[in-house]
């Protein structure tokens, strides 16, 4: 009867590619500087942060009795970290409550005030 060599040789040229593969051995892109001309891309850490922000600025635009906020938009650029105003609003005071509502609300971002005001027709 024959030993069976065949098991034992599979386990060692795993062993081998294990280590062969060993993080401490193979250059990866983390252990490399970026490129300097690489695009920087929103991650997903990036998005989920804008979109709270939008969120954020959207229901304090609504909970505020002094701004109708029914004809805002609110839309956030992760990549520029700015958060636009679009839309009308009925007086000049309203879109000036409205930017600061929203300048308080996403710490961190740029607001841009793109409102239109807009009386209502009687």
């Amino acid at each position: 009867m024959r030993p069976q060599r065949f098991p034992i040789a599979i386990v060692g040229a795993l062993g081998l590619a294990a280590a062969a593969c060993s993080p401490e051995q193979r250059p990866e892109a983390t252990d490399r500087p970026p490129a300097a001309d690489a695009p920087v891309k929103p991650g997903v850490g990036d998005r989920a942060s804008a979109a709270t922000e939008t969120g954020d600025v959207k229901l304090a635009l609504s909970m505020d009795k002094t701004v109708d906020a029914s004809g805002i938009n609110v839309d956030t650029d992760p990549a520029t970290k700015i958060v636009t105003l679009n839309g009308t609003v009925a007086s000049a005071e309203q879109k000036a409550r409205a930017e600061a509502i929203a300048v308080r609300e996403a710490a961190g971002f740029r607001v841009v005030n793109h409102l239109v005001v807009k009386r209502k027709a009687d």
